[in-house]
């Protein structure tokens, strides 16, 4: 890579950013692991055109990271690999060099960084959306008799207000299901809060000594 450019930082003109974005995408396409790094090159056209623009022009750096780390997200959302995601900003750069714009290399490390939060900040948040997804019903509840349900009440009780959320939810799907009684068990507060809304659509409790056997091993394990 080349080193630091000190001239004046400039605006790129319409013909300039076409060539290099266009450069960008086929350096990472040279670098593609598999075919989603390669869907996900036309998906981030717009961050990565405010990632060149912010690299050139002087201003607040802030900027640049914060299109760096929408950059990373939006790879992440189409399945890009953490390769192509720790790896984009060569592109950029090349792209700037190739085409002999300036651009400033104090900010290379910090954006590159940008990007990778971006993009890990995504896989964690869509890491915890699918663990809370478990806990939604049908996949929380088994019939268990005629009209009685086993429910496993383990969402997560960090927060409030989607616990309650959650257990509104559940309690209308098993009143839609025809179920007028259920069997509770887990985490203390999912389970005031599911018996709670419960009793609001008019599910009563089923008495049971004991959890059935899939569900103690369940929670268990949980």
């Amino acid at each position: 890579m080349a080193a630091a450019k000190h001239a004046p930082h400039r605006e790129l003109d319409e013909h300039q950013a076409e060539r290099a974005l266009a450069a960008w995408r086929e350096h990472d396409a040279a670098h593609a692991l598999h075919g989603h790094d390669r869907a996900a090159l036309c998906a981030a056209d717009a961050p990565r055109a405010l990632v060149l623009e912010h690299l050139v022009r002087p201003g607040l750096a802030r900027d640049l990271y914060n299109a760096c780390a929408r950059l990373g997200r939006l790879l992440a959302d189409a399945g890009a690999s953490p390769s192509l995601a720790v790896t984009t900003l060569d592109g950029a750069v090349r792209a700037l060099e190739d085409a002999d714009v300036p651009w400033d290399l104090a900010r290379l490390a910090p954006a590159r960084a940008s990007v990778a939060e971006g993009y890990f900040a995504s896989v964690v948040d869509g890491e915890r959306l699918a663990a809370r997804r478990a806990w939604e019903h049908p996949a929380c509840a088994v019939k268990v008799g005629k009209d009685v349900v086993a429910i496993v009440a383990g969402f997560p009780a960090d927060d409030g207000e989607a616990l309650a959320d959650w257990a509104a939810r559940v309690a209308l799907a098993v009143s839609r299901d025809g179920h007028r009684s259920a069997i509770v068990a887990g985490d203390g507060p999912a389970v005031a809060e599911l018996t709670q809304a419960l009793a609001l659509v008019g599910i009563s409790l089923a008495t049971s000594a004991e959890p059935p056997g899939w569900l103690a091993s369940l929670l268990k394990r949980g």
